[in-house]
Formats: C-alpha cells, sequence, structure tokens
C-alpha cells in the first residue's frame, strides 16, 4: 500500500511539472548525426550546392512567468569541414573565401524568438519567426528566419530556409573568367535537437 501510494504521489508530481501551469526549463542540443545544412550559390553555367557536415549548438527555453518564455539558441557549422564537391573550389573556399585559418566557425546566435510554446509537445507542428546575428569571417549580420519545428518524444527537428547575401560579409568573390557568381545563395537546413537534460 505504501508502494501504490508513493507511486500515486510521483505520477502528481510529473504531471504537475509537465501542466502549463508549471512548465519546466526546455534545454537541448544540436548534433551532426540526423541534421543537415546545405547551400545552392547561383553561377554561369550552373548552381555550386554544398553541405555542412560538422554543425551543432544549443537552444534553451526557460519560463519568464506569464506564460512568456525567454528563449536561447546558438549554431555553429566548422567552416573548414563544408565541402562542394570539387576539391579545388573547396580548398578556395577555406583559404581564400572564408579564411577557416582566421574565422573557424560560422556561428548564428538567435537575439528574438516568437513561439507558442504552449502547443510544445510530441507529436505538434509548430513555426516560430527567428531574428539573430549570423557571423559569417568574423562579421555578424541580421538576419529573420521562420523555423518549422516538429517535436517528436526523443527529439525535435528545426527546418526551414532563408536566402543569404554573401557579399555583406565581405568575403573574396571566387568569380573567375566567364564564371561568375552570384547573390544571394540559398541556405537550407534540418537541424536534430535532442534533449540535453535539467
Amino acid at each position: 500500500m505504501r508502494a501504490l501510494r508513493a507511486g500515486v504521489a510521483l505520477l502528481a508530481l510529473q504531471a504537475a511539472q509537465a501542466s502549463p501551469q508549471h512548465p519546466t526549463p526546455l534545454r537541448y542540443r544540436v548534433v551532426a548525426a540526423g541534421s543537415e545544412l546545405t547551400w545552392e550559390l547561383p553561377a554561369t553555367l550552373h548552381t555550386v550546392h554544398g553541405r555542412a557536415p560538422d554543425v551543432s549548438g544549443t537552444v534553451e527555453a526557460v519560463p519568464a512567468g506569464g506564460g512568456e518564455w525567454d528563449i536561447r539558441a546558438r549554431v555553429s557549422v566548422k567552416a573548414g569541414t563544408m565541402v562542394t564537391g570539387n576539391a579545388s573550389r573547396d580548398r578556395t573556399m577555406r583559404e581564400k573565401v572564408l579564411e577557416t585559418d582566421r574565422f573557424p566557425e560560422v556561428v548564428f546566435e538567435a537575439q528574438q524568438v516568437t513561439a507558442d510554446l504552449s502547443r510544445f509537445k510530441p507529436g505538434e507542428h509548430l513555426t516560430v519567426e527567428v531574428i539573430g546575428d549570423l557571423t559569417i569571417h568574423g562579421k555578424p549580420a541580421s538576419v529573420r528566419l521562420p523555423v518549422d519545428v516538429l517535436v517528436f518524444p526523443d527529439h525535435v527537428l528545426l527546418q526551414g530556409s532563408f536566402p543569404l547575401s554573401w557579399k555583406q560579409y565581405g568575403v573574396y568573390d571566387p568569380s573567375f573568367g566567364i564564371i561568375t557568381v552570384r547573390d544571394p545563395m540559398k541556405v537550407v537546413f534540418r537541424l536534430r535537437a535532442e534533449p540535453s537534460g535539467p
């Protein structure tokens, strides 16, 4: 009987913690396995397709009272691991365009997130608006993008796309001869985030 009462008390505590009246912080880490970040760069005669295999980050939402949440997110990519399928082009991208020895990471940090987290539970699909700074080649620039959020029992998928004007970062223009690289490029992301504990 004592064990039964203890079990009922534990269930009641869990229900209270999960209720909208007592929201608990949400903490996730972005993992490379199951994540995908690609881009399309328009150029004369063809489009360059690239991908970033080494992506990581954190997403944290802390109740701020009155139904509001303080949401913070940081996603980083190791610039030196990005590839386009052409060794010569990749070397130019790393050594001249991104200068990965000096600027090893491409980083996005959210500054403002508009989201209704009352619907954040397994099986739900919601869209949030994120405004933040994307730092490339050591230079930050503000970007605004909608993010689709798909909630699963053991992970969350964050996905979307946005145009990126690479010229605003003052990077080396890799155009040569009759090959002209154009602006903007299109970035597509699908990030897997897993719970990171309390």
